[in-house]
């Protein structure tokens, strides 16, 4: 919930004055978040037919839709079962390192699942160091596998929030009935955090159907695959819209099964809140297996992808202007990061006030990040063209001559396209940030006289920056791996680390991806490790409370 139900005269103030600014914000961040899918779906309708859709109809589509479903389904095995084990082994035991694990898990979000790729195809491919000894990582099961090491963390750090909370009264009583620890697990503890994990897995999947740069390079053409195609190859945005359509109807149906979990698990929540279980501690024969099946996903979602990439960095040239592309990526990832946290901040805002169209805006814009990226970009990409096609018209009215081309995608459309995307996750830590404030600190503050905004700035602002600080930063990470919606709206000559490792992939070049690749996960690591420890520092004291 994202305000505590208090309904005293102090704090009804507060929700009943200023209602219609928070109504306007949050409808601008949904209209953000929304237009490119409206007008993906507008194209989609009413542009022209071509030859091009029905010969992929009837023989790319297939494929794509094959390698779509297998790419998603092994991603969500792998990495709900590496997410869920992990989660439980560090909410419930207690053994050495435990308190590092908590947030090391988590940075292989870090890590770019193109670059994995990268680093894992060269290492076993018949002439790399692993040839032979292990399968080559290709084609969609590979492709699942790099998904499900790359994003697990999703899955871990909600199941190991949802395990630190659960009281261990089922579990207990399962172990008391005769269950082993494992039985035990999948019948009482397991299912209490299903919804948690099954938004984790959400994620998951919404993310492997967004890629390009993975299935590409691992020869495992999905519908992002064919979207990219589509606009690239054949000049239409029309085909590349329809195919969005697919795409995000995938996306959208993924997403509201998640959401119908969290309402489950509201539901469930209701009855009240016991205290946590005490951990139970390893002897040394288990804590240096738990140590070690805790290494290995690490291991291979962020430190030998690395590893190898540097090695192939040390060893090859370096690519031309690799400096400007470097500049580009934290340019872009640091103006989308804050406006994004504006953004979050605004939607966030609007949730607080518990007004039903506020609320029905703010959530609107929170569908924003089941919009693949490439989607996105083609949205834009429509959206500019009929701005432009008007102010032709006017322009052509007054002056008797068609208006110089102004919107064409470039860094505004850049930026457009990475809000409709991601600012739908800055959303999610400003409002916690701002739940955490009580209605009746607004009540004594108008009490003093203070309006709405120096409320905002001086009573609001100083206990929720970290928590826009969060959310601009998962956004920053975000933007740095994008890589399909800045191929198809980035301005000519200007290349991002994403852009410049694919492109030298593309061309066979791997050693010369490595650097850009490296760089990526490098730039992302430093945030990524902040989030981490703020998220387990933000648990070990609500655990804490709760004791």
């Amino acid at each position: 919930m994202a305000v505590s139900d208090i309904h005293d005269d102090a704090a009804e103030p507060s929700r009943s004055r200023g209602g219609f600014a928070p109504l306007w914000g949050a409808v601008f961040v949904a209209l953000i978040c929304a237009a490119p899918l409206i007008a993906v779906a507008i194209v989609a309708v009413t542009g022209p037919w071509t030859d091009y859709f029905g010969h992929i109809a009837g023989t790319r589509l297939p494929i794509w839709l094959a390698n779509t479903a297998i790419v998603g389904v092994i991603a969500v095995a792998a990495a709900g079962s590496i997410g869920s084990a992990s989660a439980w082994t560090v909410a419930r035991y207690a053994f050495p390192g435990r308190r590092a694990f908590e947030w090391l898990l988590a940075l292989p979000l870090a890590m770019p699942a193109y670059a994995a790729a990268y680093g894992w195809y060269d290492l076993t491919q018949s002439t790399g160091p692993l040839g032979g000894l292990v399968p080559v990582v290709r084609g969609p099961v590979g492709a699942g596998f790099i998904f499900a090491f790359t994003l697990y963390p999703y899955v871990y750090l909600l199941a190991r929030e949802a395990f630190a909370s659960q009281s261990s009264e089922a579990y207990d009583a399962a172990r008391t009935l005769g269950c082993g620890p494992i039985e035990a697990f999948q019948r009482a503890a397991l299912p209490m955090a299903r919804p948690a994990i099954a938004a984790g897995l959400a994620l998951v999947v919404m993310e492997s159907l967004a890629d390009f740069g993975a299935v590409v390079h691992l020869g495992a053409p999905t519908l992002s695959v064919g979207i990219i195609r589509a606009w690239a190859g054949e000049g239409s945005v029309a085909d590349a819209a329809r195919l969005a359509l697919v795409l995000v109807s995938l996306a959208f149906l993924i997403f509201f099964i998640e959401r119908f979990q969290r309402r489950r698990a509201r539901q469930a929540a209701a009855s009240g809140r016991k205290r946590p279980p005490r951990r139970v501690q390893l002897s040394p024969v288990r804590s240096a297996l738990a140590i070690g099946l805790l290494s290995l996903p690490l291991m291979a979602g962020l430190i030998i992808p690395m590893g190898r990439l540097g090695w192939l960095a040390t060893h090859s040239a370096v690519g031309r202007d690799l400096g400007a592309a470097l500049w580009h990526s934290v340019q872009l990832a640091a103006i989308s990061g804050g406006v994004a946290a504006i953004l979050g901040v605004i939607a966030a805002y609007a949730l607080r006030t518990r007004r039903l169209p506020a609320v029905l805006a703010a959530r609107l814009a929170g569908l924003g990040y089941a919009v693949p990226g490439a989607v996105a970009a083609v949205g834009v990409l429509a959206l500019f063209g009929w701005a432009q096609n008007g102010m032709d018209a006017v322009w052509t009215r007054l002056f008797g001559m068609p208006l110089p081309v102004l919107l064409s995608g470039g860094i505004l459309g850049l930026i457009f396209a990475y809000q409709s995307r991601f600012a739908a996750a800055a959303i999610g830590p400003a409002e916690s940030a701002l739940a955490r404030i009580t209605p009746t600190l607004d009540g004594a503050a108008r009490t003093l006289g203070a309006g709405p905004v120096e409320v905002a700035i001086r009573v609001h602002w100083p206990l929720i920056r970290s928590g826009a600080l969060l959310a601009g930063l998962l956004v920053f990470v975000e933007v740095l791996k994008e890589l399909p919606a800045t191929m198809i709206l980035r301005p000519f000559n200007f290349d991002t680390l994403a852009v410049t490792a694919h492109n030298y992939a593309s061309d066979e070049r791997l050693g010369m991806a490595a650097l850009p690749a490296l760089l990526i996960a490098l730039a992302a690591l430093g945030p990524m490790i902040w989030i981490a420890r703020q998220m387990t520092r933000s648990e070990r004291l609500v655990r804490k409370e709760a004791e």
